[in-house]
């Protein structure tokens, strides 16, 4: 029987791609607004200077917040900005960002869907985000949230399932996970053991590793009830 149901954030619970934009152009918006060279030159150096820095500092690569204020500390650098006043800037432009980065566009059937599986099922989310569950109307939902920064290590890696698996108590083979990626959700989860569900966006491809796949969130609940009289025949 299943009795763990996990979820990506952004792009299943919740839009992701739309919300970083607008917060990256506030972020930029603010920074230029205290330097004014700042907004082209990022625009120009963004890219290279994210791929340098990750060169340089591979250990980093889980945490997008550290990438993000070291990119920007390093061209407000390259814009003449002293060390010590690009530090400070850089972990205010953070805030700006995630000032907008956590108003969140819930999927519109996102709290129905997590009211009605909760009432049979252990839940818990699993995200290489930055946005965070407790600043949203879902939190009351879930047993567990897992962070790619606070793991120092991020999905694809199978650490971030088998640490909700762990702190749950479930075994894979009594837990569902529902993701839109192919390999950072569905390949991952499904070679941890898990069974998994593909929120199917048009962005990815199909997954070959997914039992089931909807079109609509508010279709999840009953690919789980189906997963779950499947695991129901296999465990016997």
């Amino acid at each position: 029987m299943i009795r763990l149901v996990t979820f990506d954030l952004d792009e299943t619970l919740w839009g992701g791609n739309n919300v970083v934009l607008r917060a990256e152009t506030e972020m930029i918006k603010w920074v230029s607004e205290r330097k004014p060279t700042f907004a082209q030159q990022y625009r120009t150096r963004a890219t290279d200077v994210r791929a340098t820095t990750l060169a340089k500092r591979p250990r980093i690569h889980y945490d997008f917040n550290k990438i993000r204020v070291a990119v920007v500390e390093e061209i407000l650098q390259e814009c003449g900005v002293y060390p010590e006043e690009a530090c400070e800037l850089a972990s205010a432009a953070l805030c700006i960002f995630h000032g907008y980065r956590n108003k969140l566009q819930l999927n519109e059937d996102a709290v129905a869907i997590l009211r009605e599986l909760r009432k049979n099922y252990l839940l818990a989310s699993i995200s290489n985000g930055t946005s965070e569950v407790h600043r949203s109307p879902l939190k009351k939902y879930f047993e567990l949230s897992v962070y790619a920064r606070n793991m120092g290590t991020r999905k694809p890696d199978p650490a971030m399932f088998e640490v909700v698996l762990s702190h749950t108590k479930t075994l894979p083979q009594q837990a569902i996970h529902v993701g839109d990626h192919p390999i950072e959700d569905l390949e991952v989860a499904k070679r941890v053991g898990m069974y998994t569900i593909q929120y199917f966006t048009g962005a990815f491809a199909h997954s070959p590793h997914a039992d089931r796949v909807v079109d609509q969130l508010a279709d999840v609940v009953s690919a789980v009830q189906a997963i779950n009289e499947l695991a129901a025949i296999n465990q016997t």
